[in-house]
Parts: structure tokens; sequence; C-alpha cells
């Protein structure tokens, strides 16, 4: 299991990617980014053989460091990320700030060839105040993860896509502001993916970076850009879910234990509205990330726990707190 996140289709890629922003009816301006990471977004895990077969930067599920997914194998995951937000000094008036959040993610992958696999994530948000709750639909992210090179268990692939603006807007159920889940926007996507295997050890990192157009009422809710290195290690058993063909050595056991360890970093540009930089926002997150992926046959359960470690805001913002993602991945 390697860590990004997304963090890619789950930490990127995990991550994956989209962004949440509080706009009261006048100027002020909270803006948060959630990376699914791409996932997680930013702070996810990453399926062994199908590393880079996630949505964002960050994201997957066990440990052999192969990053596309075999011919015509199809997986289908889903993925619930808690993330808190600490008290700070953010003024808090008519705008009520988040305590925390819980982001619902369900994602497909499809092996095209064994080279090329393509996936789709699509977030569901939870916000918590202490004045009240709200959720909604955000943008849709679809990936294409090319393999480019593979000899020696050294592994390279490129990734390209999009980000469709689905994310809702609406009027928030705990003050007189506006929700903002997604961009509404179309932003283009990149990312580099690298691993290699020794043994029962694998190394992962992968880059991904998005890039913001004009959304919501022309506004710029800033590029985004998710940076993973995560080192697994195979406790038991093999990651039989994504074999890579029908001659690979059957497993002698149906059960699969891996623990992971790495560090996540995601950097978000700072928004603008009508063409006025929001000095309050933006920021550079840097993420500790501790996991274990449990597999079973054709079934995973990836579990991450992440710390910030390096925490710079922008102007006047409350720091992000402790992440906590738990999936499920079922392949056929």
């Amino acid at each position: 299991m390697q860590i990004s996140l997304v963090e890619l289709l789950m930490r990127v890629f995990i991550a994956s990617l989209f962004q949440l922003k509080f706009k009261k009816k006048q100027m002020k301006k909270l803006l948060l980014s959630i990376v699914l990471l791409l996932t997680t977004i930013a702070t996810n895990s990453q399926c062994a053989c199908c590393a880079g077969a996630g949505i964002g930067a960050t994201n997957g599920d066990y440990n052999n460091g192969i990053l596309t997914l075999p011919k015509k194998m199809f997986v289908i995951e889903t993925y619930s990320d808690y993330r808190t937000i600490k008290k700070g000094d953010a003024p808090e008036e008519d705008e009520k700030l988040l305590t925390s959040m819980l982001i619902n993610t369900i994602g497909v992958r499809y092996g095209i060839t064994k080279k090329l696999t393509i996936s789709a994530l699509l977030p569901y948000v939870s916000l918590r105040t202490n004045y009240g709750s709200d959720s909604g639909l955000g943008d849709l992210i679809v990936l294409g993860t090319y393999s480019i090179y593979q000899k020696n268990n050294l592994n390279f692939a490129i990734q390209g896509g999009i980000k469709l603006p689905t994310g809702i807007q609406k009027d928030s159920n705990f003050d007189d502001s506006t929700i903002i889940i997604g961009s509404g926007s179309y932003d283009p996507m990149v990312g580099l993916l690298a691993s290699k295997k020794w043994d029962k050890l694998t190394l992962n990192g992968n880059v991904l970076y998005k890039k913001s157009n004009p959304g919501f009422e022309n506004n710029y809710y800033g590029s985004l850009s998710t940076q993973s290195l995560s080192l697994s290690y195979k406790i038991k058993g093999e990651a039989a879910i994504c074999s890579l063909d029908e001659n690979d050595k059957k497993p002698k056991t149906n059960f699969g234990l891996t623990a992971n360890l790495g560090y996540t970093g995601e950097w978000l540009d700072k928004l603008k509205e009508m063409d006025i930089v929001d000095e309050n926002s933006g920021h550079y997150l840097g993420l500790a990330n501790l996991g274990a992926t449990f597999s079973y046959k054709k079934w995973a359960v990836p579990v991450t726990f992440s710390q910030p470690i390096i925490s710079k805001m922008n102007g006047t913002q409350n720091d992000f707190g402790f992440r906590f993602r738990i999936g499920i991945i079922r392949a056929f």
C-alpha cells in the first residue's frame, strides 16, 4: 500500500480534487481545499498493482509497484475521509467556521490495456460547524494513466485528465452565506508517477497538478499541486487482487496485510474575486501518513491516519487538524 492525496482515484489521486468555499453575500470569503487525492486527495493510499490507477496524486491500496491495472480489470471503490480543523485566530462573524468535514467518494477504474487505465471519482461532502451542518455533491474527476516504463521492478507512468463542474452551489443551512463545493470550472490535470519494488518493500512517489480556470461568477479558486512519497512493507500474503496476468503464481493465502508510512504535500494558490487577490487564502500543507491495507481475495480495506507537520497558511486562517481515511475496494 502506498500513501500519497487521494490523495490519486483515492490519496490523489485520491489526488482528486475539488475545493470547498463559504462565500458571504458581500465580500469576505473562507476557502478550504479538499484534496481526495487525488487525494486525496491528499492523504490516501495506493493500490499495489493499481498505484497510479487512482484518481489523484494520491490514492489506492496495496504494494507491488505496478502503476496501471491489468487489461480488462474493473475496480469499484468507496472511501470515507474525516478531516478536522483547529480553532484559531480566523474571525467568526456572519460566516461560521468549519470544525470538521466528512468526504465520501465513489470511484471506478478500468484497465483498457496493460499500459492504459482510466478512472473516475465523484465526492459527496458533509460540512460541520458549531451552528449546524450541510452537505452537497462535489466535482467529478476523470483521469487516464499510461505506463511509459517497466523494467527490473522500476516503473514510471504519466497521467492526464479533467475536473468537471458537477459540484453544487446553494444557500447555507447554518449562516447567511453561499456554499460552493467545487469550482464551477473545467480544470485540466497532469501527473507523474514512479515506483520501485524490492521483495517486501515498495517505494512510491507521485506529483499531480491541477490548473484552475475561472469558475462560479468568473472567480479564480486557486490552482492546486500535490506531491507524495511513501514506503510500504508487505507483512503477510500477496496482492492477488491486482495479478498482472492469469499465469501469475497463485498466492499461498487469501489474506494480505501491508503497512506503510509516507509524506504528502499539498499547495493551493491564493483565490481571486473580481481580480482581487484574497490574502487570507491559499496554503502549503505537509502531512505525515501512517496506514495499513487489509486484503482478502478480490477485496481490500485501506486505512490511513494523517497528521500535519508543516502548515503554512497565508494571512489569517485556521490550521487543518488530523485526517482519518478508510476505504473498501472490490476488483472484478
